[in-house]
């Protein structure tokens, strides 16, 4: 778990970016068979991009 935790500490916001369009691709795919778990895709990249912006917009201001 807290191998999981370093990951997104340490990434850079574009590549956390870039998970959340491949989960959000993926869970468009299988959302007609799969409904919810597609749901629960759709709600895993919701959160996550709100953390991206969140860490992007925290690493703006402490620049100046």
């Amino acid at each position: 778990m807290n191998k999981i935790l370093n990951f997104f500490k340490s990434v850079s916001p574009f590549a956390l970016i870039l998970i959340c369009v491949c989960i959000g691709i993926v869970a468009k795919l299988i959302e007609k068979h799969f409904a919810d778990i597609a749901m629960g895709l759709q709600l895993i990249t919701f959160f996550l991009f709100l953390y991206t912006l969140g860490r992007f917009f925290d690493s703006k201001s402490k620049k100046k």
